[in-house]
């Protein structure tokens, strides 16, 4: 979520002038005492206020351009953030205006002082006028705020989802080997726990960053505006702060990209872990074992996560020693200022608040920098993810019907894990249609394997395996799903009901067709067992009902398809 204080971000005091510019006052001043600068008058102060927020909305959102079409992790970011235009433009306008609307504060803080100093005695109604005026800032400034975050966090949830839309599309289509390589929690946690982390950074630490900018730049030109000197003594501190930003960013950025790492290890070691729960318990010393791994890595992540805590701390400190630095110079500077007439208590006042909203705004600023630093992170590993290209290129060749003749050519065949451990060897036999094979060996022989290389989930690296005389290399996925059906040896349900269990794979099927595809699997009776019949949602495989239902569900699944290769 967005959270921002307000002390990072006072506005603008020239928008208070044209609520004055019909206000009865002398030359040069506005009610209170306080004085524009000479030839500025209150009319003129405000609209070049509103020009200035509509120039940086325009610039922030040209800049945001910019960045998004660069293809680095930040470019990534902000294309993100660019295809919800419609609802970030209205958005970052709000937010300008509503940190303008913020910063008026210092300004009546220094109206509010030499109002009551005044040696001609406080006005009453003077006071009234200002504030019913800074009622007027706060409607104003709710009403933005609110339009701001509904926005911003709109924004975010429609990015995130279509990430995560696009995170799953991209590992659909990936080839099988490079699930052998990449653990199944590790791309679970980069499909939940990356994302969330993008969305943050696409959204919320966006509109920080704006708003801190903007409070930033806006201090910057009313201090000048309100007194140059004092402005460029207290800007000494800044070349320091720039330079200690870039440096424990790219420190941030490493260290996060380790951390976003090792969480996704952990989310693997409990995903393996509750997902062979059977296998763990078997053994005497499984639940220890997984234990001690677990904790081994969640210490891991710890040490990442503490070096992130002590960048942040140690970032914290030097802002906070700096802007008291600078808030030194501004007292003491500012006093020899009023005591020679250069400026009024009353702007003294008012430039020191507007010191305080720009420290405020540069700590804002640091303190989204290790979310944003963890943002870069994830972002290079989802964008590798979704930019992949699957090593395995579809054939183009559909030839309709489909025979069932099944050859193998000289296959050698070896697992991307163990390149160099071959599982198949110069392996040639011929399957005729309508023809029962069976390929008998020890466990590690090749028999699943040779099953996997028909239905193209790896190929082979010599030799060739043909369906009805054609390479499968060159056939489509489709063509390959619509004419082969396996059952498992580990029989896999999905956590849906009976009826989509058995009916997987296939588009659309009658109730018809669907009883006799569960009757001829033997599944149809203990399916009609259950209260709800085919609707209920089955557990997960062996949970609650034997292994051979699980295999009649499984081998259920086949009919609908009538493949011609079994």
């Amino acid at each position: 979520m967005d959270i921002l204080t307000h002390s990072a971000d006072f506005a603008l005091h020239p928008l208070a002038w044209p609520m004055l510019a019909n206000t009865e006052v002398s030359e040069g001043a506005v009610p209170g005492g306080m004085s524009l600068p000479k030839g500025v008058t209150p009319l003129g102060a405000g609209i070049v206020a509103v020009v200035v927020i509509i120039a940086i909305s325009v610039i922030s959102i040209f800049l945001g351009a910019l960045l998004a079409q660069k293809n680095t992790a930040t470019g990534k970011i902000f294309k993100l953030a660019a295809s919800e235009y419609k609802i970030l433009i209205p958005a970052t306008f709000s937010l300008y205006l509503n940190s303008a609307l913020f910063m008026l504060l210092p300004y009546y803080g220094g109206r509010f002082v030499e109002m009551v100093g005044s040696q001609e005695g406080v006005s009453m109604d003077a006071l009234n006028q200002v504030t019913a005026e800074i009622l007027v800032v706060a409607v104003a400034s709710s009403l933005t705020s609110m339009i701001r975050g509904a926005l911003f966090v709109l924004a975010g949830e429609r990015i995130v989802c279509e990430l995560r839309k696009q995170v799953f599309r991209a590992l659909l289509r990936q080839e099988i080997a490079f699930f052998d390589v990449q653990t199944t929690g590790a791309l679970v946690s980069r499909l939940t726990n990356d994302t969330g982390t993008l969305q943050n950074a696409a959204s919320s630490n966006i509109s920080i960053f704006l708003r801190s900018s903007a409070s930033l730049l806006l201090s910057v030109i009313v201090m000048l505006v309100t007194s140059w000197k004092l402005t460029l003594a207290m800007l000494v501190t800044v070349p320091v702060v720039s330079i200690l930003a870039v440096f424990m960013s790219q420190i941030s950025q490493r260290v996060s990209k380790k951390y976003q790492d090792e969480t996704a290890e952990v989310g693997n070691l409990a995903s393996e872990t509750f997902g062979n729960l059977r296998t763990v318990r078997a053994f005497s010393s499984g639940e220890k074992l997984m234990d001690k791994k677990y904790c081994a890595a969640s210490d891991l992540v710890y040490r990442y996560g503490r070096q992130r805590s002590m960048i942040y701390g140690a970032w914290s400190g030097v802002v906070g020693m700096l802007f008291f630095v600078a808030f030194t110079i501004v007292l003491r500077y500012g006093a020899t200022l009023v005591h020679e007439g250069e400026m009024t208590s009353g702007q003294l006042i008012s430039f020191v608040l507007y010191t305080v909203s720009l420290s405020g705004s540069v700590a804002m600023l640091g303190s989204i920098m290790p979310s944003f630093a963890s943002a870069i992170g994830a972002t290079v590993k989802i964008f590798e993810i979704i930019d992949r290209e699957p090593a395995q290129v579809e054939g183009q060749v559909d030839p309709g019907e489909c025979r069932g003749k099944v050859e193998f050519q000289g296959v050698s065949f070896a697992y991307v894990t163990r390149p160099d451990q071959q599982v198949l060897k110069k392996v040639s036999f011929t399957a005729e249609p309508n023809q029962v094979v069976a390929l008998v060996g020890q466990s590690g022989s090749g028999k699943s394997s040779c099953v996997s290389l028909l239905q193209r989930l790896y190929d082979c690296q010599e030799g060739m395996v043909k369906i009805d005389d054609v390479d499968v290399k060159q056939l489509k996925y489709s063509y390959l799903r619509r004419h082969i059906a396996v059952v498992s040896q580990e029989p896999i349900l999905f956590a849906i009901s009976a009826r989509e269990n058995i009916a997987f794979g296939v588009e659309e099927i009658n109730e018809n067709k669907l009883m006799e595809a569960a009757k001829l699997a033997n599944c149809h009776g203990f399916i009609s067992d259950f209260t709800e019949g085919y609707v209920p949602w089955l557990q997960q495989p062996r949970g609650g009902y034997p292994q051979s239902c699980s295999w009649q569900v499984e081998a259920g699944k086949t009919e609908p398809l009538s493949p011609k290769n079994l």
